[in-house]
């Protein structure tokens, strides 16, 4: 059995960076940029008004009558100069003339009859965007490497750009076992459960970027295991996720297919509570990862050690750092494995704390649901209120 921390490191070091394809910016959010942006235009482009207003000369004394030359609204450019005695009435965004030298907002002026009344001389370049004064052409603007937010998204339109260089999605395959297993929305019938890892997994796979096929459901016979298996390497995925038949049982064949096929089991058991019978192994370029069957255990086993390959295959830490937080309860882990328990954060003057999700164990997927963080406890230990754990907050990336 295996180590919770020596497991994610498996999982790295086998995993490698997905290639790369060009995405249209209304298809880029939440990709990962696959190399650094250099502006191709600057930005501002020119030097623009920040308000609605007057584009002035400060030449001369104030209070001061300036003759109205007309109106430039954003997306023109005036057809002269504004000179001295002048004044072009200007909006938010639009160019400002030449000669003109600073705005004065339209609530500080008052306009009538043709002429405009400006009280006191703005300060020199007052409201006035300068060309470039956020980035010029040629500037880094996105370093490669960084999840592409809507914010970015802006800065590379804003740079010049209508689609941008990303990491591949990655390929993935989802296979559910057991005899066990009812479609959900139907009646089970004795002895059967519906199926909800099956809607768990493959949302959270789209969820945290790959493209996704679905290979159903498959009966606990070797047979069947190995060629639906199988059928999912030779499509080409990157990696393919089994939920069930990772135990200890009879009926616990997924191992054994994956060794019939000629994978390489890298580990079978990591020694933590839920997911101990996490498997991971490698299949010619897949990467296979045996989740349990228990529900939670396998939001777990994808938060950490699917997750981790994915996040390593779009270029990205494993996983992200875990967050310092102090319990609002006491938490007493009396077994050997390392806890991961559904907990909840709160933040308080300058304070975050994780509040303990009661759970009845590995198969209350609703506690689960109730969580928006996972945190740590080692084994063999009473935490009182107050002490510190490690925490990992809830993504666009989990299964919480």
């Amino acid at each position: 059995m295996i180590g919770f921390h020596e497991a994610i490191a498996a999982v790295a070091m086998r995993t490698t960076l997905a290639g790369e394809e060009d995405v249209p910016l209304a298809a880029a959010a939440g990709r990962v940029l696959a190399g650094p942006l250099a502006a191709r235009l600057d930005l501002p482009r020119f030097d623009a008004t920040a308000m609605d207003g007057w584009a002035i000369r400060r030449e001369g004394s104030f209070p001061a009558r300036l003759r109205v030359l007309g109106t430039l609204a954003a997306g023109h450019v005036a057809a002269a100069g504004v000179g001295p005695g002048e004044a072009l009435k200007i909006m938010t965004g639009a160019p400002i003339p030449p000669g003109a030298d600073a705005i004065v907002p339209v609530e500080e002026a008052r306009e009538k009859a043709g002429v405009v009344v400006v009280e006191a001389a703005p300060r020199a370049l007052a409201h006035v965007r300068r060309r470039g004064e956020i980035f010029a052409a040629g500037a880094n603007v996105l370093e490669g490497g960084c999840v592409l937010t809507p914010a970015r998204l802006a800065v590379a339109a804003s740079a010049g750009y209508s689609a941008l260089r990303v990491i591949r999605r990655p390929r993935a395959g989802l296979l559910v076992t057991g005899e066990e297993i009812a479609p959900a929305g139907t009646e089970p019938g004795p002895g059967r459960i519906p199926n909800s890892n099956g809607p768990l997994l493959l949302a959270a796979l789209a969820r945290a970027g790959a493209d996704v096929t679905d290979f159903g459901v498959s009966r606990d016979d070797e047979a069947e295991l190995t060629a639906r298996l199988g059928a999912g390497v030779a499509v080409g995925l990157d990696l393919l996720v089994t939920t069930g038949g990772v135990s200890a049982g009879d009926f616990d064949l997924v191992a054994a297919a994956l060794h019939s096929l000629g994978a390489e089991v890298v580990f079978h058991k990591v020694a933590i509570r839920p997911a101990k019978p996490v498997l991971f192994a490698r299949l010619g370029a897949t990467l296979v990862f045996g989740l349990p069957g228990n529900p939670v255990s396998a939001a777990v086993g994808f938060d950490f050690f699917v997750r981790a390959a994915l996040r390593t295959m779009a270029g990205l830490s494993p996983l992200p750092a875990p967050v310092a937080a102090a319990l609002l309860a006491p938490v007493r882990n009396a077994g050997g494995r390392l806890a991961l328990l559904p907990g909840r954060l709160h933040f308080a003057g300058g304070i975050v704390a994780v509040e303990p999700v009661p759970t009845r164990g590995s198969h209350d997927i609703f506690a689960q649901a109730r969580a928006d963080a996972i945190f740590l406890v080692p084994g063999g230990t009473s935490l009182r209120a107050g002490e510190t754990v490690d925490v990992y907050p809830a993504g666009s990336d989990t299964t919480i």
